[in-house]
């Protein structure tokens, strides 16, 4: 059915959109929580100063990069051991290293590192252990730096950035001049701000419901004329009659979903922009928010901050709510990187605009965890209610599909609890990944536009009809069907079984064609079986209520006869 269709339609949009956000969470988990795997650069290596050939140096960078690279950064377990820290060991525990102490190349601890990971290397990537007697300062060195990368710092993560920028600098305005900084208050109402701009969408769509709803009442006279039958073949012909008469009307039902498509990367734009303040609302370079995030994560064996964001930490909120309390300095001689002085001059020219992501005492920059059970977990049960609430209410102010009850509406109202739960669900789930103040940009964003859809819905509301008006649209659109000949049959559906063809005019020739055909079998039939019993045909049915009817007439004559002629005598 069209209105069936659309729903499936709008269904498989908000799933399409609930994947994509999916997504984006585990890729942004992923650029941002995660150190980026680096790949080794050219090792050009200085006679005078190293001992090691250029040959030997690049496979035991590669030797490296083959054993460590699936359970820790190659980099980092390198530069820690030059440090004369062995990360590998039992035990170790690097919260109590000092970052910013250094005494130079350790070289007995980069040689147990060598030996370590090339007795796990499989063969291929084996290097020969007497090469590693050699090592000297100057090859510890020269592989560090064949790890070093450079950073951009204008760099840009989409042709769409410059757009998703500006945005985001607006963002920054309403957070910084209209909440004094407070970014959850700036992102609420930053979501108000979008919900105004999003009304030309909202109101193209009522306009679309209402004149779906206008032309209920003649659909529904469609659908009872086939009420009662759920079989493929009647349900095909209902939904081509239910389109032809939407094609006379110029509508179609899909024209509703365009607000919805267009809303959608729209609504994407919007959490990447607030997933990531450094980038799009702070207007640093991606480079300079993946390189904060590697040096905010890294060991402090290997120079770095060594922060702890838990596994579920999947944008540069949480390094921002910390990075106001600590000291950033130990960045420009960070061995990650060749440029880590002008990102340092760079974070620093942003330090006094960075938002605050807290309310009183509680930080909502972390994510609700089951491990600390805090105030947090309010976060996940209040977007379950309110996206439950909120469907619910929708619901109503939407216009309904037609239906005419049976199998269809049992179909329908288990189509709607199905997504009454299982959106809720998928949303709070979601909470649990992302930091809290996005839960709370969520619920607020659900309740404005439940908002703004009530408000347009009393501004243009939905017609309403009386049973007198559905009666009226039944008579009217059976007027408008091609007249037949009267018959008993008449002001029935015809049946799909043929057993009311001779009351149509299309279907009358052939079907009194068939039945005279079928007659003419049955006289055959029987006179072949009269031929094979030597008593002859066996009487009708028919032919032995003539009979005796016949009998019955005749006794019943004779008893007049004599009545009459007894009273004859006695005269």
């Amino acid at each position: 059915m069209i209105t069936m269709k659309t729903r499936k339609l709008f269904r498989s949009v908000s799933l399409l959109a609930v994947a994509v956000l999916m997504v984006m969470t585990m890729l942004v988990g992923c650029g941002s929580s995660q150190k980026p795997t680096l790949k080794v650069g050219n090792i050009t290596a200085d006679a005078s100063v190293n001992a090691t050939g250029v040959d030997q140096l690049s496979k035991i960078a590669n030797m490296l990069s083959s054993v460590y690279a699936a359970d820790f950064d190659t980099q980092e377990m390198l530069i820690a051991a030059s440090r004369g820290y062995d990360m590998t060991v039992e035990g170790y525990n690097d919260a109590a290293v000092d970052p910013a102490v250094n005494n130079g190349v350790n070289l007995q601890a980069v040689k147990n590192l060598l030996t370590k990971a090339n007795d796990r290397a499989e063969a291929e990537y084996k290097v020969d252990p007497t090469v590693f007697e050699t090592v000297n300062e100057a090859d510890v060195n020269t592989l560090i730096n064949a790890f070093k990368t450079t950073v951009e710092l204008n760099s840009n993560s989409g042709i769409f950035d410059p757009i998703l920028k500006a945005i985001g600098a607006m963002l920054r305005w309403i957070t910084n001049t209209l909440c004094f900084g407070n970014y959850i208050a700036g992102i609420c109402l930053f979501a108000i701000v979008i919900e105004i701009l999003m009304i030309p969408f909202a109101i193209k769509q009522q306009k679309n419901s209402i004149r779906q709803a206008t032309l209920r009442p003649k659909e529904m006279a469609i659908r009872n004329k086939y009420k009662g039958r759920n079989d493929q073949v009647t349900m095909q012909k209902m939904q081509q009659e239910i389109q032809e008469f939407y094609q006379r009307e110029n509508f179609s039902p899909y024209s509703g979903c365009l607000p919805l498509l267009i809303q959608l990367p729209v609504i994407m734009a919007l959490y990447s922009i607030v997933m990531n303040p450094l980038h799009y609302v702070l207007g640093q370079g991606a480079g300079i928010s993946a390189a904060l995030s590697t040096y905010c994560t890294t060991a402090r064996a290997a120079g770095g901050m060594g922060m702890v964001f838990g596994s579920n930490t999947n944008s540069t909120i949480g390094i921002l709510s910390q990075i106001g309390n600590v000291s950033l300095e130990g960045l420009k001689d960070f061995a990650f990187f060749n440029n880590g002085g002008t990102i340092l001059e760079s974070i620093n020219s942003i330090m006094h605009q960075i938002p605050k992501f807290n309310i009183g005492s509680i930080d909502f920059a972390q994510n609700p965890s089951f491990e600390h059970f805090n105030i947090l977990l309010l976060v996940p049960v209040l977007t379950f209610v309110t996206y439950f609430l909120t469907s619910k209410i929708n619901r109503k102010l939407m216009v309904q599909p037609a239906s005419n009850g049976g199998v269809e509406d049992r179909q329908v109202a288990c189509s709607n609890t199905m997504m009454d739960v299982t959106m809720p669900l998928m949303s709070t789930f979601f909470t649990f990944m992302v930091p809290a103040l996005i839960g709370v940009y969520w619920m607020f964003r659900s309740l404005v536009s439940l908002g703004k859809q009530f408000i347009i819905s009393r501004l243009m509301p939905l017609p309403t009809f009386t049973e007198e008006d559905y009666k009226a649209a039944a008579r009217e659109m059976a007027g408008k069907a091609r007249p037949v000949k009267k018959s008993e049959n008449a002001g029935k559906v015809r049946s799909l079984h043929h057993i009311d063809d001779e009351d149509f005019d299309d279907t009358r020739e052939r079907a009194l064609a068939r039945k005279a055909a079928i007659e003419e079998r049955e006289r055959e039939e029987q006179a072949k079986k009269a031929e094979k019993t030597p008593f002859g045909m066996a009487p009708m049915k028919e032919d032995r209520k003539k009979d005796k009817k016949a009998k019955q007439e005749e006794t019943t004559e004779n008893e007049e006869n004599t009545e009459h002629q007894e009273q004859s005598g006695d005269n």
